[in-house]
């Protein structure tokens, strides 16, 4: 039998300083477009950084993403813009986030080793209710710091509707492709077989502060 154990993945710890995962919320702001790669009059670059996704729509074609900062107040993205446009309202996304669930009685180990949602294979719950790649997390919570920690979070606890499994653990994965699809970026024991019967499996998230949250580097 194998084993589950909560776990920062090694792999994520080389892959952050790499900017391989964007734990960032939403950030709106506005500038102006000109049918070019380059945006101006950047309201704000506070918490954008390089790869972020752009919302399509208007004159931000699809796959837009932020190339790079290069001033102030403008920014480099790819495509380019497809219109000229003063004050255009955006949105920069961070990566996308699931959470899978773990048998309660897997034959693999699962732990700091834990590199990819793929390793996970048949010990990946799947039984009422639930669906194979398991729940989208959301909305990312932006990383900040208290003291010497820094931690973040998100602030919607998934949740499986009219199901029916048994699961002792989880990993949580990115899903985008800044990074190699479905790294794994936390690994949760459940302390022991947790049951569902026609009824509602909730994962409480912890309070998200520095003694507390799912995700922490102290």
């Amino acid at each position: 039998m194998g084993t589950i154990t909560t776990a920062f993945p090694t792999s994520e710890k080389q892959e952050l300083p790499q900017a391989m995962h964007c734990f960032s919320a939403p950030i709106n702001f506005t500038a102006n477009t000109n049918t070019s790669n380059t945006l101006t009059s950047v309201s704000s670059q506070a918490n954008l950084c390089r790869g972020m996704p752009l919302s399509a729509g208007g004159d931000i074609p699809a796959s837009c993403f932020i190339v790079d900062l290069p001033t102030a107040t403008t920014i480099t993205i790819y495509p380019a813009a497809t219109g000229t446009h003063a004050s255009q309202s955006l949105t920069a996304n961070g990566d996308v986030y699931n959470v899978a669930l773990i048998v309660a009685a897997p034959t693999g180990n699962y732990g700091a080793a834990t590199t990819n949602y793929s390793g996970l294979g048949a010990d990946e719950v799947s039984g009422t209710g639930y669906t194979a790649g398991g729940q989208a997390l959301t909305v990312n919570i932006t990383p900040t710091t208290t003291g010497t920690t820094a931690f973040w979070s998100w602030s919607v606890n998934p949740s499986w509707t009219s199901a029916s499994f048994s699961t002792g653990g989880c990993i949580f994965y990115n899903t985008s492709t800044r990074a190699t699809t479905g790294r794994c970026v936390y690994v949760g024991s459940f302390g022991g077989t947790q049951t569902v019967t026609s009824g509602t499996f909730t994962l409480v998230l912890p309070t998200n502060n520095s003694s507390n949250a799912i995700l922490r580097i102290q």
